[in-house]
């Protein structure tokens, strides 16, 4: 399904649904390591940049 098949009721709901979980992920990581916010943002970056790329190799 591409993202023109999605309502934006759809989309709303599956960004929720990512930031919960994201949220929860970066939490339960500072739990474990004792790491401080600048690290958790250091690494959402990184995953966005990676994701920026693939999309960048995936347009023609």
């Amino acid at each position: 399904m591409s993202k023109a098949d999605y309502t934006e009721d759809e989309l709303s709901e599956m960004r929720e649904d990512a930031f919960v979980n994201i949220k929860e992920a970066c939490m339960r990581l500072q739990e474990r390591t004792m790491c401080g916010n600048e690290v958790v943002i250091k690494m959402l970056n990184e995953v966005s940049q990676f994701y920026v790329t693939q999309d960048e190799k995936s347009k023609p």
